[in-house]
């Protein structure tokens, strides 16, 4: 390599070290966005290319666990928003931001309303 060349790593590559690192600095974002939201009873899962948290059914009705996705969402500087997609997750609550330079992505299942 000559002097001032960068060098170039192919993801997934670094020394152990490094990816220790990388997803410590996010298990700590995570830890801080909780602390800062003030929500006890979350799911949260600090991956290498999200946060996810999840806001499920057993910490509370529907509305308590739509305003914990509507808090989570402004520190994370989004809005929630009903999953428009096909499939299991349709209807579900979820918001998509960022924290600390991480993508966040936060949700709460919604059951199905059974047909009246």
């Amino acid at each position: 390599m000559t002097p001032g060349a960068a060098s170039v790593t192919t993801p997934g590559t670094e020394p152990p070290a490094i990816r220790l690192a990388a997803h410590v600095r996010v298990i700590r974002a995570a830890a801080d966005l909780l602390e800062q939201a003030r929500i006890a009873g979350l799911a949260v899962w600090p991956g290498t290319g999200e946060i996810a948290i999840q806001v499920p059914e057993h910490a509370g009705d529907l509305p308590s666990r739509a305003a914990a996705v509507a808090r989570l969402a402004a520190l994370t500087g989004c809005e929630p928003a009903p999953d428009p997609r096909p499939g299991r997750t349709q209807g579900w609550i979820h918001a998509r931001g960022q924290y600390a330079g991480h993508p966040v992505h936060i949700y709460t299942p919604v059951k199905e309303q059974p047909p009246s």
